[in-house]
């Protein structure tokens, strides 16, 4: 019995079934029953089954489809490599998908292409696949996390992270990355990056990628020296409403589709990979899948940290497993990106660990709110877009639910203006810090700790680097005196005019370069030093010489050559070059219609009525009707009549016998030579078969 036949004579509890598991196949503008069949039976359309499989589904499907490999109808009872147990749990949800149906009363038969779509040959048989890893060695053990910790940590976590954010936008707007030729970043920019906002390597990337999927950095316009800066707009953005910048973060976290341990390692399995370049090939090898890979992996773990429940959990080992069970076929199955998600879901305050193991992972209030609010999300988008079932998953439904941002923004406490300067010179901020506090603390310290406050360090090579670049002491001691809730400590008094003294002694100014000392004895020795000679300097006066290289250049000659100086700080504006953000191009997707729910009855009924049953061939049927008619010819070993378009667009016929139809061919024996051939089905212009007078006529009983 053939699909087509099958959908005829099934009983109506099991066609509605298969009709509203599979809505992505049902096409308003053909309501019969071998459009649907052919439909079912294409590569993509068995390929979206199966990506709806579980693992032990999954298992008894591969069991089936070797045996499928030598009889058509399987015998699943009598098979000694299908377990009776699993496959009377698993046979339903193969037929209510259409991948599997019964051809009689003990026998089944599965769609053709899952032959070539599953490993079923010996050598892939003979490697275990990696859904089946050994259970029994996990740490399936519990642990509980107090409400209390949880809280904390939830509103640490999103404290942090956005305090990381507006950190490493600032470090690249105050020191902009060169790009090389492949478009992003070298990864000995990206650890220094991380060591200064005090993040590890996969966390500043996961980081960078957000800042570039929300046009908070750019490359700098300028074809001599293009870099990757802060964009124009990005401080008003920074500053805005923390909850919606956090919700923004999160929506680009999700939809992302680069996996950070691939970008760590510097390659995926098909090319090398640079930080904020774009892949030209696909990230993952295996079974193809028609949803992406990195969101579909992150919303399935932000699903299993729910089902945890708050208050528990679980070790990453063990949500990994379940990740597997539940999409065995995820080309992302390495461990390494399970356990990276579960952390940035942690550092993102969606998750939390206990204590005592920080191996085990959790759900925080709000990512048990993130998870319900995309479940509900993924249901709507799935009444009104069908065609995303049996999987039940969208891009566009990846997006942070209203609910989830008022709660973020009420556990979220007011960002402070000023800090507690220290005479050990540290500047401790005792909650989230104001984004103009924090910038102006930038200048003259680095961070040292983040959590739900910051503490900064000063020392003498902050300072220097913010007179090199033109503060000189009166400005310093006066902003940060701003900031301070007291009377600046004498340590830091001391420290600033003590570093200014070093370097007042020389001052370089704008033009080429124009170096002013205060002593001629001070010139002299710079103009006698050989490792000045690039800079080209004259001497103007005995306390004033003109350099052939602008004040950068010349600054790094001098600071090599350990003559210690300070940058001029220009009194007239200085002009800004524009930064380009780089956005994904846009895509127009042209969907087709589908039958949404308040037709499906009535689509239903239409399907089930005797004039859907059949349908004249045509010499314009679709290549899904030429695949389903040459599946039924070969199943019954009849005769057909092929008319074949050459590569000239020439016809021609032949008379086969087909044997197999798969991976986009049909095999047979052609009936005048008695040769093989393999034809493409793309090019058959017709199929008719010998002796039958229309596709899909009910058998007689």
């Amino acid at each position: 019995m053939t699909f087509s036949q099958w959908l005829s004579h099934s009983s109506d509890t099991d066609f509605e079934s298969f009709v509203r598991t599979r809505r992505d196949l049902l096409q308003p503008e053909s309501p019969t029953i071998p459009s649907l069949a052919a439909a079912a039976s294409s590569r993509i359309g068995v390929s979206r089954g199966i990506e709806a499989l579980t693992s032990t589904q999954l298992d008894v499907f591969i069991d089936m489809a070797k045996a499928a490999r030598t009889s058509a109808d399987i015998t699943v009872g009598e098979n000694r490599h299908i377990d009776d147990t699993l496959a009377e749990v698993a046979l339903p949800r193969l037929r209510d998908l259409g991948l599997a149906w019964p051809s009689s009363e003990t026998t089944w038969r599965i769609q053709s292409e899952a032959i070539t779509l599953l490993p079923t040959s010996a050598a892939e048989s003979a490697r275990a696949h990696p859904w089946q890893s050994a259970t029994s060695e996990l740490d399936t053990s519990t642990e509980t996390i107090p409400t209390a910790l949880i809280h904390n940590s939830e509103r640490a976590g999103v404290a942090e992270v956005i305090s990381s954010l507006r950190g490493l936008v600032d470090e690249l707007a105050s020191s902009p990355i060169s790009r090389l030729t492949s478009g992003g970043i070298s990864k000995r920019d990206v650890t220094r990056i991380g060591k200064t906002i005090d993040l590890g390597l996969e966390q500043t990337i996961t980081l960078l990628l957000a800042a570039k999927s929300l046009n908070l950095i750019g490359v700098l316009d300028d074809p001599l020296d293009p870099q990757w800066t802060a964009s124009d707009d990005a401080a008003d953005v920074l500053e805005g409403d923390r909850a919606q910048l956090w919700a923004a973060l999160m929506t680009s976290w999700l939809r992302e589709p680069l996996d950070v341990t691939q970008l760590a390692a510097g390659a995926s399995a098909n090319e090398r990979l640079t930080v904020l370049a774009s892949p030209k090939k696909s990230l993952f090898k295996g079974f193809s899948q028609s949803q992406p890979t990195m969101p579909l992996l992150r919303f399935t773990i932000v699903e299993i940290l729910r089902d945890i429940g708050q208050g528990s959990s679980r070790s990453a080992e063990w949500i990994h497993a379940q990740v597997l069970a539940t999409h065995p076929l995820i080309p992302a199955h390495d461990f390494a990106m399970t356990e990276a998600i579960l952390h940035t879901a942690g550092a993102f305050g969606l998750a939390t660990t206990p204590l005592q193991n920080s191996e085990h992972f959790g759900p925080s209030r709000f990512g048990v709110l993130l998870a319900e609010g995309l479940r509900r999300a993924m249901r709507d988008q799935a009444a009104h877009d069908p065609s995303i079932a049996p999987v039940n998953f969208s891009l566009e439904g990846l997006d942070v639910p209203t609910d989830v941002v008022e709660a973020v923004r009420l556990g979220l406490v007011d960002e402070v203006e000023t800090v507690l300067i220290q005479s050990d010179l540290t500047a401790v901020a005792t909650g989230p810090i104001e984004p103009r506090v924090h910038h102006i603390l930038r200048r003259f310290a680095v961070v040292e700790a983040r959590g739900q406050g910051t503490v900064y360090r000063i020392d003498a090579d902050t300072i220097e680097a913010s007179m090199q670049a033109g503060v000189n002491a009166e400005d310093a001691l006066a902003q940060l005196g701003e900031i301070s809730a007291e009377a600046l400590p004498s340590t830091l008094n001391f420290l600033v005019e003590n570093t200014a003294s070093k370097l007042r002694r020389v001052r370089v100014a704008g033009a080429r370069a124009v170096l002013v000392v205060d002593d001629p004895v001070d010139l002299d020795v710079i103009l006698s030093d050989q490792a000045m000679m690039p800079a080209g300097l004259e001497r103007l006066t005995p306390t004033v010489a003109i350099g052939q290289l602008g004040p950068e250049r010349t600054m790094h000659l001098l600071e090599s050559a350990e003559h210690h100086a300070m940058l001029h700080s220009p009194s007239g504006p200085v002009r800004k070059r524009k930064v380009i953000t780089q956005a994904d191009p846009e895509v127009h997707l042209r969907k087709r219609a589908r039958v949404d729910d308040a037709h499906l009855d009535d689509y239903i009924r239409i399907l089930r009525s005797p004039g859907a049953r059949s349908a004249p061939a045509t010499r314009t049927d679709e290549p899904l009707g030429h695949m389903d008619r040459l599946r039924e010819a070969a199943e019954a070993g009849q005769q057909v009549t092929i008319m074949l378009a050459d590569s000239h667009g020439k016809e021609r016929v032949i008379d086969m016998f087909p044997a197999t139809v798969n991976g986009g061919r049909v095999r047979g024996k052609v009936k005048t030579t008695g040769a093989e051939a393999s034809l493409s089905i793309a090019r058959i212009v017709s199929v008719d078969v010998a002796g039958d007078q229309s596709d899909g006529v009910e058998e007689q009983s």
